[in-house]
């Protein structure tokens, strides 16, 4: 799949705000809950599993900061550490970097969060990280390697973003063998070179994104993908609604060797060399506050695959959030997917690459505590 380069959450880190401490902010996130997945569709076979992890959020240890370096100038960075709570202990590297906020906006740079992946859960309800996500019906990665990034600053609600990413996936000249043909080893060949411009309006109750992405594998002729993404919502107060419409096409030989993954388990063996790659992804979903402690959550998406025949998928998810207090939350989750003969499309609650789908229902109930 293509990959994706920084979230909203940096703009946040160059905020006023952020910027009225000059010392180091220890942050988290703690999630545990149960989580049962069961069910088949589609070329999903039939499975059920339990288990106790982070069902609605991640679960990470965080560090970030700010430095005033004078003339309004500031250095920012952010290092996080995912955890797994169930087993103890850090898995992998969430987002790191470094970079300079000023008048002139903020340029950062290291391992970053995805723009695409960032708009998935920007107008999912559900975020990116529980049974009823969408991203993980397109099989995105969170995060890109070797990345920098620039956000302007706000213009009358809109502000823009650039990023670039030399090797998204590792370090450079770490994919030569992942192609067909591979190419000799060292230099750059093979690496996944992404450019992505996102453009975001936030006015009062209404927001709205427009990303566009390019990803090309060096040496290759016919490796690209092309990804145009827009979301928007509305918050009418009774009812917040929100909705993304996302478009992909490439090449064949872009999804050779399994550097790039667009999800599904589907057959991709049988197109021919020079054939293209076209998918469409929507989704809409509602937020329904209660009072000021609960609301209800409900998301209903699609997948359309205009390449392979009977691989279309639809997923549709319900769900409760209860506030204990301004840090510490219960949540009530259930979602279903109805896969087409030739897809697999399964319960993972992880929206993207780094997570194993099962079954086609699932469930989950569950306290977070952030600080």
């Amino acid at each position: 799949m293509t990959k994706k380069i920084i979230a909203m959450a940096i703009a946040a880190i160059a905020s006023s705000a952020a910027f009225a401490q000059s010392n180091v902010t220890i942050y988290g996130n703690i999630d545990m809950g149960y989580m049962h997945r069961s069910g088949s569709s589609g070329a999903v076979v039939s499975q059920k599993q339990h288990a106790l992890e982070s069902a609605a959020s991640e679960s990470y240890l965080g560090f970030k900061g700010a430095e005033d370096l004078g003339n309004g100038t500031k250095a920012v960075f952010d290092l996080q550490l995912l955890l797994n709570p169930d087993v103890g202990g850090g898995t992998t590297t969430g987002r790191s970097y470094v970079g300079l906020a000023g008048g002139f906006g903020t340029v950062v740079a290291g391992y970053l969060d995805g723009l695409r992946y960032g708009i998935y859960g920007k107008y999912n309800p559900f975020g990116n990280y529980s049974v009823g996500n969408f991203a993980s019906m397109t099989t995105q990665y969170d995060r890109a390697a070797n990345a920098v990034a620039y956000i302007s600053p706000n213009f009358s609600g809109f502000t823009l973003i650039l990023a670039t990413s030399t090797n998204t996936q590792t370090a450079e000249g770490g994919l030569n063998g992942v192609h067909v043909p591979a190419k000799t080893p060292g230099g750059n060949k093979g690496d996944d070179r992404l450019f992505s411009a996102n453009l975001i309006y936030a006015n009062g109750p209404l927001s709205i994104d427009l990303d566009y992405e390019t990803t090309k594998a060096v040496g290759y002729s016919s490796s690209r993908l092309f990804v145009l993404t827009t979301g928007a919502s509305y918050d009418f107060g009774p009812v917040k609604v929100s909705g993304v419409y996302d478009v992909i096409k490439g090449d064949r030989n872009s999804l050779i060797g399994g550097n790039i993954d667009l999800g599904g388990g589907a057959n991709l063996g049988g197109l021919a060399a020079d054939e293209k790659y076209d998918r469409r992804n929507w989704f809409v979903g509602v937020q329904v506050p209660l009072n000021d402690r609960a609301r209800l959550l409900a998301s209903y998406g699609q997948v359309k695959d205009k390449t392979l025949s009977d691989a279309d998928a639809s997923k549709w998810a319900i769900g409760a959030r209860y506030a204990l207090s301004k840090r510490t939350e219960l949540y009530a989750d259930y979602a279903q997917i109805r896969n087409d003969s030739n897809a697999a499309f399964a319960i993972n609650p992880k929206g993207n690459s780094n997570g194993t789908g099962l079954g086609t229902r699932g469930i989950a109930v569950g306290m977070k505590h952030s600080f």
